[in-house]
């Protein structure tokens, strides 16, 4: 009879070491649920416009909701001054789940070139045009008007001034006379 005490002793030995076993990874499993739920359960968040704000602006306001900023590339443009955003995406007002990245780029501000402006006062109109091709500038807008000494198509003034210009257009305008009244 020894050996059915020592064939119960050892399922019952086995019995707990399955239980056991099968307790710590139910508790395993049950951690790794919560933890994983928690870390993926990411809160939703409205994206802020930053477009036209500096870019320390920027960055606080998407770190207030919850965002992370990325600068994705840098622009030169015309309207907008140096270091403040140009465009945004995901675009403000869209819902978004919280530390997604909001991508910005950023204005380098307007190109500035430096230019050598002709003189083209008292030349016809024609010939200043051919004068503008020449230099590689570009004729902006002509304005006419009348004039009781500058004959017909004669240019009166311009804008740039000539000489050497720091500017961001090639554009050159010109007032032109229609003669006298």
């Amino acid at each position: 009879m020894d050996w059915i005490g020592k064939i119960f002793r050892f399922i019952f030995k086995s019995f707990l070491t399955t239980a056991f076993i099968i307790f710590v990874v139910g508790a395993g499993a049950t951690c790794a649920f919560l933890v994983f739920q928690n870390m993926f359960d990411v809160s939703d968040t409205i994206v802020p416009s930053v477009i036209g704000d500096e870019l320390n602006v920027a960055q606080e306001k998407l770190y207030d909701a919850g965002l992370n900023i990325y600068v994705s590339g840098e622009e030169f443009d015309e309207r907008i001054s140096r270091n403040k955003i140009i465009t945004q995406d995901p675009a403000s007002g869209a819902t978004v789940k919280k530390n997604r990245e909001v991508y910005v780029v950023v204005s380098k501000g307007s190109k500035v070139i430096a230019l050598d402006i002709p003189n083209l006062i008292d030349k016809e109109l024609k010939e200043a045009t051919v004068i503008i091709e020449e230099y590689g500038l570009i004729l902006g807008r002509i304005t006419y008007t009348n004039h009781f000494s500058v004959p017909k198509d004669v240019v009166i003034a311009q804008t740039p001034e000539p000489g050497n210009v720091n500017s961001n257009s090639k554009e050159v305008n010109l007032l032109v006379s229609k003669g006298p009244y």
